[in-house]
């Protein structure tokens, strides 16, 4: 709370945006539902935090409510503020991260992950509980693909911090590829240089290694052999010859190592901050759960940088006792 409290004069014009001057019932702190709000990634739904909030009169205190807000007050929030404030508030934190470790987000590994939807009965190929959550591709199981309904995150990461740096989240049916464009204009646009960008097979294309060269960074990013016999037949394609790193090289396997930083990343937002655990429905909903979530890792690692405890940046534990 502190990290948040040392910020509250940049993210609190961000959500009293959503409020309108007209007179009417007080509303509660936008700043003190926020922190609230935060809690959603330690407890495994709203009502548990409301809960907690009812019998825990110094957390009360600490986040600056007079009284718990009800669960309906937490949802005429959420859709208050929407997905791009919370992205403005994320925005922030990257920048604030920048300003103490200046190499962040020179090496970024994309990746993406399925989450399964809350929704039951579901028919056919679109859920019957959530418009928005669609049949798609969750694990591959004994070789064979495994599909359900649900969402899809994708989430460029810093590889040194192994620290997210937002989510693009669509229904689990998205191509991951298509959203590649997106993910390195937007990572551009948070004032990141990066040099490398690396990935797995599912973004390989010659489109997406000529988008990277044009940032000026070198792709890293695995050989998908489908639709090509000399692929397939060689490891290589033909265009490859552009790449300013050759595949199958010592430095080429180094960097394309880093990737596993995205896995680290994801494991860590599910198991320490309730990243797959939703309980809401809707695109806007989930994707505001998906930045909140990321919001609360990269505030556990500013309060470390903060610190100077750098090494303190990539876990959530050592800041939840």
């Amino acid at each position: 709370m502190a990290t948040v409290n040392s910020l509250a004069p940049q993210i609190g014009p961000i959500l009293l945006e959503a409020y309108s001057a007209s007179s009417g019932r007080r509303p509660y702190s936008p700043l003190g539902m926020f922190k609230a709000f935060l809690l959603r990634t330690r407890y495994d739904s709203l009502r548990q935090v409301c809960q907690k909030l009812r019998s825990d009169k110094h957390l009360l205190e600490l986040v600056g409510l007079p009284k718990a807000p009800t669960h309906q007050t937490f949802s005429v929030f959420i859709c208050r503020i929407g997905p791009e404030r919370f992205r403005l508030i994320n925005n922030l934190l990257i920048t604030e991260i920048k300003k103490r470790h200046p190499d962040f987000g020179k090496i970024i590994s994309v990746d993406g992950t399925f989450v399964k939807a809350f929704a039951k009965n579901n028919l056919g190929k679109r859920s019957s509980t959530d418009k928005d959550a669609l049949f798609g591709f969750k694990e591959k199981k004994n070789g064979k693909r495994i599909l359900d309904f649900g969402y899809r995150s994708t989430v460029p990461c810093d590889t040194k911090l192994e620290l997210p740096l937002f989510s693009i989240t669509t229904s689990a049916n998205a191509s991951e590829s298509k959203l590649y464009r997106t993910i390195l204009r937007q990572t551009k646009d948070l004032g990141i240089n990066f040099e490398v960008v690396t990935a797995d097979r599912l973004f390989d294309s010659r489109l997406n290694n000529a988008l990277t060269l044009g940032y000026k960074a070198i792709p890293i990013i695995g050989l998908n052999t489908r639709g090509s016999k000399r692929a397939k037949k060689t490891g290589r394609r033909l265009g490859d010859k552009i790449l300013p790193i050759q595949r199958d090289t010592k430095e080429w396997h180094r960097l394309y190592r880093m990737r596993t930083a995205s896995e680290r990343v994801f494991s860590s937002l599910k198991k320490q901050l309730n990243f797959a655990d939703l309980k809401t429905r809707g695109l806007m909903r989930v994707a505001c759960h998906f930045t909140l979530c990321i919001i609360a890792k990269l505030l556990t690692a500013l309060s470390a940088l903060r610190l100077g405890r750098e090494d303190l940046t990539r876990s959530v534990l050592p800041w939840s006792y």
